[in-house]
């Protein structure tokens, strides 16, 4: 095993070498100072410790994430640091909050008044059924992202976005007197058998309400519970986690109160503090300092310290070894003005992509590019797309793909009906559009699908569209509409177009079963999102600070951030994404 620091000894052997041990250990733990190294080194510590101490030994160590992708991250270190001559399924458990719950709560759907085969719906489906079934709510747009966000997570918890001025936003208060309504036609779709991510934890809470019989087992088999990221919990994660703790079971909660970020989420700055007061004289503190990512980057580490300690001056630009500060020069600063907003972004694509490190410096490196906002991401994205000719990366989100899977279910059921050219057409390029990112091909306008008809691609001139009119013409004489995509997305992927190359991975395995079952591309989804998580970044990613939580990249260009640092913690998880290289912009009148 890898030698440990003191630190990360001492919370490795708390509970194996430390008679006089609190049962609770929380450990403050920044990026670089080898949380996930600790965590599993501890569960492997305790397991040979109890497996040596008991050869009947029979329970688990549960290790409780956040994301996939951590989730691969702690299974890479298991990997690494386990002994080949032990079958460490049977004693550590790696699992992510949603998982861990929808395990519970499809095994006891019934008990708990459900239909034995739930389904999860797509955030496009639940967003129609919302429309539908809301309709009496006058008040209610479908169409506004705030409204329904707040509205369709209500069984987890009532996270009401928040002005700038720390007022609820008026397009959400107007809904707050229909909430138990909302609740109600919720809860009235799961028990149809639809359910989507956010209601999953409100239920694992009633089993473990209602059977004290289970909880008892759950409780049995897990006397180590490990936390990761907790500080980003929500109330309804954090009350059931208590549950699983109990009285008797030994947990460490690992967190970092500097990179608290998802407050809209339910994630709560006193979360920790509760903690300290839940497990009052049964709980021990300690903290994770030496920081081993940067050992020959002294510069970027201090940089991280003092954004940290909250003593980083936003107006020095002193350049160093392995950061560089870019003033961008404008003639004023302005987002809500068209006008000045056009001009800061003209100036800022261009010292972007001066900066860039040529190809072939490039090529093996990941290049995060990070934003406050989407519409700079968007706007950088397509400017280095078709300015200069650089393909960016996409991190998607499960969102975006439970999206296209859940289409694709939908069309392949249409095989068993006759569709019109028109719908068809529809469907070709619904799919097109989610597996390349320009926003228009030829004619064909990617925000104008419901204008897209046969008659659109009868005028056409491109050759890929011509194309494609032709395999919707044999379609329509075959009734193959399942070969017309397929053709569709071959033709697709070897064009010239913005290649999603994750979005086209996942299409083309679910396209390549022709006989189907839902659960079987269920099954294809899962292993897809299962392989992705492992894989490591490579190439340029353009996205927003939020979305690159949890990731890190060789070099990172930090867009605007001045406008970055207004929000609490939110500057230093931008910066303490990177590994190699550091480079700033921020815009200067």
């Amino acid at each position: 095993m890898i030698k440990p620091n003191p630190e990360q000894e001492y919370i490795i052997n708390y509970f194996t070498q430390n008679n006089s041990r609190n049962r609770v250990l929380l450990v403050e733990a920044p990026p670089g100072t080898g949380k996930t190294f600790t965590a599993v080194a501890t569960a492997i510590n305790y397991t040979y410790f109890n497996i040596k101490t008991n050869p009947l030994y029979n329970k688990k160590v549960l290790i409780l994430t956040f994301s996939k992708n951590a989730k691969a991250q702690i299974e890479k270190q298991l990997d690494i640091l386990g002994s080949r001559d032990v079958n460490w399924d049977k004693y550590i458990e790696i699992t992510n909050f949603h998982s861990f719950f929808q395990k519970y709560v499809w095994a006891y759907s019934q008990y708990l008044g459900l239909k034995e085969n739930l389904i999860i719906m797509s955030t496009k489906q639940r967003r129609e059924a919302f429309k539908n079934k809301l309709s009496f709510i006058p008040e209610y747009d479908g169409d506004d992202k705030e409204q329904y966000e707040w509205a369709e997570s209500l069984l987890e918890g009532d996270f009401r976005p928040l002005t700038y001025k720390g007022n609820v936003k008026p397009t959400v208060k107007k809904l707050i007197p229909y909430k138990e309504d909302i609740k109600d036609i919720i809860k009235e779709m799961n028990r149809e058998g639809y359910i989507g991510f956010s209601d999953i934890a409100y239920y694992m809470w009633k089993l473990l309400q209602k059977s004290q019989a289970l909880l008892n087992i759950i409780q049995n088999k897990y006397n180590l519970i490990i936390l990761d990221e907790y500080q980003d919990s929500s109330d309804l994660q954090d009350k059931i986690i208590k549950k699983l703790i109990g009285m008797n079971n030994n947990a460490i909660f690992f967190a970092d109160s500097k990179q608290m970020i998802y407050g809209w989420r339910g994630a709560s700055s006193e979360r920790l503090n509760n903690l300290l007061n839940n497990y009052m004289g049964e709980i021990k503190q300690k903290e994770l300092l030496e920081v081993m990512r940067f050992k020959s980057r002294k510069d970027i580490e201090n940089t991280l310290k003092e954004v940290r300690e909250g003593t980083h001056n936003i107006k020095n630009f002193n350049s160093s070894e392995n950061i560089k500060y870019i003033k961008v020069k404008v003639r004023g600063k302005n987002i809500y003005s068209k006008e000045i907003k056009n001009h800061m972004f003209a100036v800022l694509k261009y010292r972007v992509f001066h900066e860039l490190p040529k190809y072939k410096d490039r090529k093996n490196k990941s290049i995060g590019i990070l934003c406050r906002g989407n519409e700079q991401v968007n706007l950088l994205k397509k400017a280095l797309k078709e300015e200069f000719n650089i393909n960016s990366q996409t991190i998607n989100n499960n969102e975006d793909e439970h999206n296209v899977v859940c289409d694709l279910i939908e069309f392949m059921r249409k095989q068993q009906s006759k569709i019109n050219e028109d719908e068809l057409c529809r469907e070709i390029f619904k799919y097109i559009f989610a597996v390349v990112d320009d926003s228009n091909i030829g004619s064909i306008n990617r925000n104008k699908l419901d204008d897209v008809s046969f008659n659109s691609l009868k005028r056409v001139r491109l050759d890929i569209l011509k194309t494609i009119r032709s395999y919707v013409e044999e379609a329509m004489v075959d009734n193959n509409y399942y070969k017309c995509l397929c053709n569709s997305i071959k033709l697709i992927n070897g064009s010239e177009l913005q290649i999603n190359y994750d979005l086209m991975s996942l299409v083309k395995k679910v396209l390549k079963f022709s006989s189907y079952s839902e659960d079987k591309i269920m099954d294809i989804f899962l292993q897809y999102q299962y392989l992705k998580a492992f894989r490591e970044l490579k190439g340029i990613y353009v996205l927003n600070v939020h979305q690159s939580k949890g990731r890190e990249f060789d070099y990172v260009y930090l867009i605007d951030r001045e406008a970055i640092n207004k929000e609490e913690n939110l500057l230093y998880v931008a910066l303490s994404r990177v590994k190699e290289k550091l480079v700033v912009f921020d815009w200067v009148v």
